[in-house]
């Protein structure tokens, strides 16, 4: 047994796969079907994690660091992301970066060149121009902003 893995005995008919399906939707789940779906669903985890290791830390660009994890070419890895989601590794990576950053501001614990750093920005101006560029406001306008608008790290791009 596999965490995150079932294994039927025998194959479900449609009608139990649709339900199954909608039952683990319900619930937050979804059902990963063939080689292709495993890895942009391993590109994704690969993204989440690079983001959680500290800047000093990451020895690797994110693609080297990806492609290292996953024992594929980046560029093949980009290119079946791409298909799949409609939009690049990298830019995957910037959304996730972004939410990251509303989760940082939202908690107001860290000045914003803290935030800059912890996520991997040269700079609080820098990490303001690249908030402004995907949000349209600066990250003091999103703090003073009644609402919040952040998504869930495992939706974002979707």
């Amino acid at each position: 047994m596999v965490l995150g893995r079932i294994t039927f005995q025998q194959e479900l008919d449609i009608h139990l796969q649709k339900q199954l399906a909608d039952s683990l939707h319900c619930i937050g789940l979804e059902i990963i079907e063939g080689r292709v779906h495993q890895q942009v669903e391993a590109i994704k985890n690969c993204v989440r994690a690079y983001l959680v290791i500290s800047p000093e830390d990451q020895q690797y660009k994110l693609s080297s660091y990806v492609s290292s994890k996953l024992g594929y070419d980046f560029g093949y890895l980009s290119e079946v992301f791409s298909k799949m989601e409609g939009i690049t590794v990298e830019r995957y990576f910037m959304l996730q970066r972004l939410e990251k950053v509303k989760e940082l501001l939202d908690y107001d614990q860290l000045s914003l060149s803290d935030i800059a750093f912890e996520v991997g920005f040269s700079s609080g101006h820098h990490l303001s121009t690249q908030f402004k560029k995907l949000t349209g406001i600066t990250p003091t306008q999103y703090k003073q902003s009644a609402v919040k608008e952040r998504r869930p790290l495992d939706l974002v791009g979707v």
